[in-house]
């Protein structure tokens, strides 16, 4: 558990592992079974999670009610409703978890606390937004200029073990595409 954190955030910034261990103090490990909601549209995320095991995935619901996926935060990677988390005003999106997960969870008060006490860590999440925010304006631009194609093997370079834990049909919403094109996608690729 603590190996997996100081990993993530060794990745991003120079930092011991008594920074990392007195980091994690401000944290508390809780297991979400599968389906069960860490954040719900309207509600107030008064956490952010980092997944140890398992998968949880955002989405928001349109006025048809066909979930649109914008995040899947498989192992070792962090989720939240970023705008209510950071505001504590009422969650846009949806958090739910794919499949039974342990994570470590740390609360608005104590991250603020953790980037006061620690320069190391506040860098790493500062840092952390920053790549979100970059990853995200990437995604947009290869909605409007890839192919399907392109972002679904984009997608599974960049997290091999995805298609193993994630419902194609997530997948697909995240890819901006209809389940059934990526079927066809994942057909003609097994062609090849």
């Amino acid at each position: 558990m603590a190996n997996l954190l100081y990993q993530n955030i060794r990745r991003t910034v120079a930092i011991s592992e008594e920074e990392v261990e007195q980091f994690r103090q401000l944290l508390q490990a809780k297991t979400i079974q599968k389906n069960e909601f860490f954040v719900q549209e309207g509600d107030r995320a008064n956490y952010l999670a980092f997944v140890l095991s398992g998968g949880m995935y955002s989405y928001s619901v349109d006025e048809k009610g066909e979930k649109h996926v914008i995040q899947i935060a498989l192992e070792e990677h962090w989720i939240t409703d970023p705008y209510s988390f950071f505001s504590q005003e009422k969650a846009f999106y949806t958090v739910q978890a794919l499949l039974k997960t342990e994570v470590l969870l740390i609360s608005k008060e104590n991250h603020a606390r953790a980037c006061d006490l620690y320069p190391n860590i506040e860098r790493f999440f500062r840092l952390l937004v920053q790549n979100a925010y970059v990853h995200l304006l990437q995604r947009v631009a290869q909605i409007s200029s890839d192919t399907a194609e392109e972002r679904y093997l984009k997608l599974i370079q960049s997290h091999p073990n995805i298609i193993e834990k994630v419902p194609q049909y997530y997948i697909a919403s995240y890819l901006g595409i209809k389940p059934q094109s990526l079927s066809r996608i994942r057909k003609k690729l097994s062609k090849k």
